[in-house]
């Protein structure tokens, strides 16, 4: 039997904390990112631009999962708050957001490409930083959205679905780190989440949930959901890339 089919979600977890406590400094990079989400965060908070709480603060269970390994923010800037601002302010606004993003792209993609022992190319981090813009700006931007769904039948159906399309593109961004191009990285994302459905669905609810819990700790939840979780997270990647790598590679 192979690697890959005894891929488990406690497999995948443990195989990453053994790497983690072997190599302390692949948590390096996104401890530093935490200190940007918790000053952004900071900065939100006390400026005169309107920022808001996200509703699944107040939520007795979430799950805040991210594609890409980051941190969770206590605070969200609407883009109510950035209508008809001076452009010193719009400006240093949308700037604050950015900085967020490239910090904890940065890490993701230094993490997973050491945890990897790839070779670092520019190419491989602007493909990696350019889906994750695309991903995370407009949430970042336009707040943290929430679906209540009053009825259980259209509820489970809808959940289904979102859980598919995340374990679907659970590999996405490791492979993004090794240099494949996004239509490559997606289509082999999704041959690789095949027949490791439920052991994908498991991450996103240890790591969604674990980011959700900690992002509530008062003041450092932005910086604790980012250093603890976003480690585990991309190496968890590097983990699931190297179990999957098909013999032939034929998903290049």
């Amino acid at each position: 039997m192979t690697p890959t089919d005894r891929l488990t979600a406690t497999a995948v977890l443990r195989a990453a904390g053994a790497r983690v406590r072997r190599a302390p400094h692949l948590v390096a990079p996104f401890a530093l990112a935490g200190l940007v989400v918790a000053l952004a965060d900071w900065l939100r908070r006390y400026d005169p631009i309107p920022a808001a709480t996200p509703d699944w603060v107040g939520r007795t269970l979430s799950i805040q999962y991210s594609i890409f390994p980051q941190g969770t923010a206590r605070t969200v800037r609407p883009v109510g708050g950035l209508l008809d601002l001076r452009t010193p302010y719009l400006v240093g606004s949308v700037a604050l957001e950015l900085v967020v993003v490239l910090a904890v792209g940065l890490a993701g993609w230094a993490t997973i490409t050491r945890a990897l022992g790839t070779e670092r190319r520019v190419g491989s981090l602007a493909r990696y930083l350019g889906v994750l813009s695309a991903i995370a700006i407009a949430p970042r931007l336009l707040g943290t959205p929430s679906v209540d769904v009053e009825s259980v039948l259209l509820g489970v159906p809808l959940v289904v679905a979102f859980s598919l399309v995340l374990v679907h593109l659970f590999a996405l961004p490791g492979l993004l780190a090794t240099g494949r191009g996004f239509p490559t990285a997606l289509a082999a994302s999704a041959r690789r989440s095949r027949g490791r459905r439920w052991p994908l669905f498991w991450l996103v609810v240890v790591f969604g949930v674990a980011s959700w819990g900690l992002a509530r700790v008062p003041m450092a939840g932005g910086f604790l959901s980012t250093a603890l979780v976003g480690p585990i997270h991309a190496v968890s990647l590097a983990v699931l890339v190297e179990r999957t790598e098909p013999p032939s590679r034929s998903d290049e």
